[in-house]
């Protein structure tokens, strides 16, 4: 019978009281509260560290090579691009790797290796050594992000699984916007406190960053579950991933629309990322600000968006626990729609009337990555999991490569809105797909319905 647009189903589940308890939430069986907390610590701080670079970028390409903000959307969109391609190539090592050392050992790498990558930034002198240096951040990052999943996935009972995914995406969220500040706003406190060079500033900024790497590296290596998991994972290669993830969508049109929703979405924290930070140096270079004021003024947008994005997604966070996943989809991206085609009517980046439009920007960012990763958590199937959760990575793999590609032109040619607004259409594509499958079906149940009462 086809489906109509209901109420997501309640779970009834007892915790095993042999697990620890913290905060209300139940992890499993055979770990400490060193774990917990170190947990607790680690969704803090890595993917802050993964969001960072979008700040430190546009900085670095400013200060140290003397690339206007105006000039610097192809660099911004090379380096994203550069950074891609390496993860792609790291992944399937990254994988075979935790199967073998071990998640901790592989999660300290990971961030070890993010810690250097911002120390190699602060002293690059060459187009090329900055290139080097996000090799150095790719490879961390596709090592601490994958494991930073796999714990989450491991470490809670079912019984507060999801209230566990929603306090690791506000910790995310508020580690995110901190570290910013801390690259921007911290920079120019220990700047002007110990009377240093204005200069210094972003050297400052990104040793900061650094030492947060680096103390994760630690709580990492300490804090978290030793051993190897007892099974391997299996890893599906792409050409499977394009020809079961495809067949799969083809019978269940949900999926094709998460696999739309990937695309997309998985673009929309790059973009935002990446061109909002270069927005704002733009917007504080017009205005004649330089040094640490700059840096701390340029990644302000930012974090104004990623705040609101950190309220917004308690109220998301109901929604998609409480209604139809589908129709739920479809109004996330209709509020990532609103928030990106809304960059059109801002036109000083700093000014206070700019609010408004980038907290719903960052609201809309944040329901289109969670809308589409839920609505594939519901319907990927048990038999094809992993093939068709995979293919739903890709997709929003190729999204990104697009998307940052296209945008990083569009910039430079068109203006610092015009990203977003490639961005905003894109999603209203997504909106009309996922509203029209979600009338469609409701038509479809009430159809059945009649003729089940009809006979």
């Amino acid at each position: 019978m086809a489906r109509g647009i209901s109420e997501a189903p309640a779970t009834d589940l007892e915790p095993d009281q042999s697990g620890i308890r913290l905060f209300g939430l139940w992890f499993m069986p055979g770990l400490t509260r060193g774990h917990g907390w170190s947990f607790i610590a680690l969704s803090f701080t890595t993917v802050g560290l993964l969001t960072a670079i979008t700040g430190v970028q546009t900085n670095v390409l400013s200060e140290n090579f003397g690339i206007p903000a105006r000039d610097q959307g192809q660099w911004i969109s090379a380096l994203v691009l550069w950074t891609e391609f390496v993860l792609i190539a790291v992944f399937g090592l990254v994988g075979v790797a935790a199967d073998r050392i071990g998640r901790r050992q592989l999660y300290a790498v990971g961030l070890a290796f993010m810690g250097l990558s911002y120390v190699f930034h602060a002293y690059v002198g060459e187009i090329w050594q900055l290139f080097g240096a996000r090799v150095v951040y790719a490879i961390g990052i596709g090592a601490a992000t994958g494991m930073l999943g796999t714990i989450l996935a491991d470490y809670p009972q079912e019984v507060s699984r999801g209230r566990v995914v929603a306090v690791s995406g506000a910790l995310t969220g508020l580690g995110v916007v901190l570290i910013k500040l801390m690259f921007g706003d911290g920079a120019r406190v220990v700047v002007g406190s110990l009377g240093l060079p204005e200069g210094s500033a972003l050297t400052v900024g990104l040793l900061l960053i650094a030492a947060v790497a680096f103390v994760a590296t630690v709580v990492a290596a300490w804090g978290l579950q030793p051993g190897t998991p007892t099974e391997r994972e299996e890893r599906p290669p792409v050409r499977e991933l394009l020809t079961a993830g495809v067949r799969e969508a083809i019978k269940n049109p949900r999926i094709a629309v998460a696999y739309a929703g990937a695309f997309v979405a998985r673009s929309d924290l790059v973009i935002l990322g990446s061109f909002l930070t270069l927005w704002g140096r733009f917007a504080v270079e017009s205005a004649g600000m330089a040094g640490s004021e700059a840096q701390a003024m340029s990644v302000r947008p930012f974090a104004i968006a990623q705040a609101a994005g950190l309220v917004w997604i308690v109220l998301l966070g109901f929604m998609l626990e409480k209604r139809d996943r589908l129709l739920a989809l479809a109004v996330a991206f209709t509020v990532s729609t609103i928030g990106y085609l809304g960059m059109w009517f801002v036109d000083d980046l700093l000014a206070p009337g700019s609010i408004p439009l980038l907290c719903m920007l960052g609201a809309g960012q944040i329901s289109a990555f969670w809308g589409a990763t839920t609505l594939i958590g519901r319907e990927a199937p048990k038999a094809s999991r992993g093939t068709v959760v995979g293919a739903f990575n890709l997709s929003g793999v190729l999204g990104i490569l697009m998307f940052v590609a296209l945008g990083g032109v569009l910039y430079d040619r068109h203006g610092p809105a015009a990203p977003f607004i490639m961005v905003g259409f894109a999603n209203l594509l997504v909106m009309a797909a996922a509203g029209g499958l979600a009338l469609k079906e409701s038509r479809a149940a009430a159809a059945a319905q009649r003729a089940e009462n009809a006979a």
